[in-house]
């Protein structure tokens, strides 16, 4: 009887540590942030449309949120001037498209942050941006009624307080349940990225 027992005790410790192994450890693939960000998303991914990683994680947030088995909303930075002004054309997309610019929209921004060059006077950088709104059937940031500022005004104070409170630095960064900021540079794939997500968004449930 001992002899059966002893094979399956060995199998249960290396199952044991293979889950050890696997559960993201705090301070290493996440931090708990200060002051919880209050009615948050799940998942949030805070990047900016200047960031030139953030371009490139854009392209795989789909497999992330695939294997991570979870929606990723997004928040913009709001770190200078710059910043703010990229929000803003961000938040103008937001307001109009329940906060979920598709893939082709979400790139052509990206390139109008950041490749237009700066030989490009004020009033072409408004032509190529109404264009790119009235491509995807949009009210551009210069064509918004007053209740609309408001609306994406309210966005930008949202996304000051969630960049405030997580004490965001870089991007792109991902908060999770409003209290848990993933340390992307910790991961070495996007399954290791996407483990630490799903773990973070079922913690609280265990």
């Amino acid at each position: 009887m001992l002899k059966s027992i002893i094979p399956l005790f060995v199998a249960l410790l290396a199952l044991a540590g293979c889950n050890d192994a696997a559960t993201p450890k705090e301070g290493v693939k996440y931090k708990i942030i200060a002051e919880t960000v209050e009615n948050a998303a799940p998942v949030i991914e805070v990047f900016s449309l200047a960031c030139g990683h953030c371009r490139s994680m854009e392209t795989m947030l789909p497999e992330i949120e695939k294997l991570a088995g979870v929606d990723i909303d997004k928040v913009h930075v709001t770190f200078n001037k710059s910043a703010q002004i990229a929000a803003y054309i961000y938040y103008t997309v937001a307001i109009q498209n329940d906060g979920a610019p598709d893939a082709a929209l979400m790139e052509s921004l990206f390139a109008y942050v950041q490749d237009t060059g700066d030989t490009v006077t004020e009033g072409e950088r408004k032509t190529l941006l109404t264009k790119i709104f009235a491509t995807h059937n949009l009210t551009s940031p210069f064509e918004l009624t007053e209740e609309q500022h408001k609306q994406v005004y309210q966005k930008l104070t949202e996304a000051e307080q969630v960049v405030t409170n997580a004490e965001i630095a870089s991007v792109p960064a991902f908060l999770v349940q409003g209290k848990y900021l993933v340390e992307s540079s910790a991961h070495e794939s996007l399954e290791d990225m996407a483990n630490t997500i799903s773990y973070l968004a079922k913690l609280d449930g265990k």
